[in-house]
């Protein structure tokens, strides 16, 4: 009888352990795609002040401009949003692909505006288009790292090729 009773107790309480550990992943895997997505809507709507509810305070991101900010932490990406929304105030993001794995969250996105002022090169009122891809480690459910990768090629199509070619002939 004892038997039965641990067989059928193995039968039933095995699966249930492995079920609720899939549904675990499954519930922080899209706790991590919204907290992501949210943050990419503080990007284009500018209320930066949202970021404290996604973003731990230590939050470190790998890819400061000293020239925009010396601050660190959420402050330092606060500040940069700023900037962007400054620069870019039409900003727009298309989120194509989302993965996680673990704590880390990969996405593929991208980014159209139109420049409110001359920026790396670009003149006033030029649209671009950036595909970019984001690399998030999060701590708990907030973002807690983030490192932002987009090719050269994406960056030199940014520029005007008038202005390019301008360059280049300056230098001969």
């Amino acid at each position: 009888m004892y038997k039965y009773f641990l067989s059928l107790f193995i039968l039933v309480f095995i699966p249930l352990l492995i079920y609720g550990q899939d549904m675990n992943n499954g519930s922080m895997d899209a706790k991590y795609k919204s907290v992501y997505k949210s943050v990419v809507k503080v990007l284009e709507g500018g209320s930066v002040d949202q970021l404290d509810s996604y973003c731990t305070p230590d939050m470190v991101e790998h890819d400061i401009d000293p020239m925009v900010t010396k601050n660190t932490g959420i402050a330092a990406v606060k500040d940069i949003f700023n900037n962007y929304h400054k620069i870019f105030p039409d900003l727009k993001a298309e989120i194509h692909n989302l993965a996680v794995n673990g704590d880390y969250l990969f996405a593929y996105i991208t980014f159209t505006g139109t420049t409110s002022q001359s920026f790396m090169g670009m003149p006033a009122h030029h649209k671009f288009t950036m595909n970019s891809v984001d690399l998030i480690r999060f701590n708990g459910d907030k973002m807690a790292e983030h490192w932002g990768f987009t090719s050269d090629s994406d960056m030199m199509n940014m520029m005007p090729q008038n202005k390019m070619m301008d360059k280049k002939m300056d230098k001969n």
